[in-house]
């Protein structure tokens, strides 16, 4: 796996030797150094988890590393807004602790509550309407029996 090659190589850098980076990476990321050489041999399909914990571990984007892995493609990623688009609800969620699965299920909530309103408000302007009609031929029936 080329993220692995890449992080290891990083990691021998950071310490200026190689020997111990895979240790080192291996701790970090939370698996142990046989896991780490399966992946590099490439014997088993790396685990959608342990591409996120590479990303923690490593402070990267956990949806980047996931297509650059190809759990994901680029088409397939939902819309990320732009930080002008974005608004303080939405912000909220965002700026949480959370992991990314969590945040994009909290964010589908807040659609749905968002969905739930739209309704309630276009119900309530058909009940306002309705009364507004009431009262107006209440009026026109009073003007004609005073004319």
């Amino acid at each position: 796996m080329e993220v692995v090659r890449e992080l290891l190589a990083e990691e021998a850098e950071l310490h200026r030797k190689t020997h111990g980076a895979k240790t080192r990476f291996a701790a970090k990321v939370g698996v142990s150094v046989r896991t780490v050489d399966t992946w590099l041999r490439r014997d088993v399909d790396v685990k959608e988890a342990n591409v996120r914990a590479v990303a923690e571990a490593y402070g990267r984007d956990q949806m980047e590393l996931l297509i650059r892995v190809g759990f994901y493609a680029v088409e397939q990623m939902p819309y990320r807004p732009s930080d002008e688009e974005i608004d303080e609800e939405q912000r909220q969620v965002l700026e949480s602790e959370l992991d990314d699965e969590i945040k994009a299920e909290i964010l589908q909530q807040l659609e749905e509550m968002r969905a739930a309103d739209e309704r309630l408000i276009v119900e309530q302007r058909e009940r306002d309407k309705q009364r507004r009609m009431r009262e107006l031929g209440y009026r026109i029936e009073q003007a004609r029996r005073s004319a």
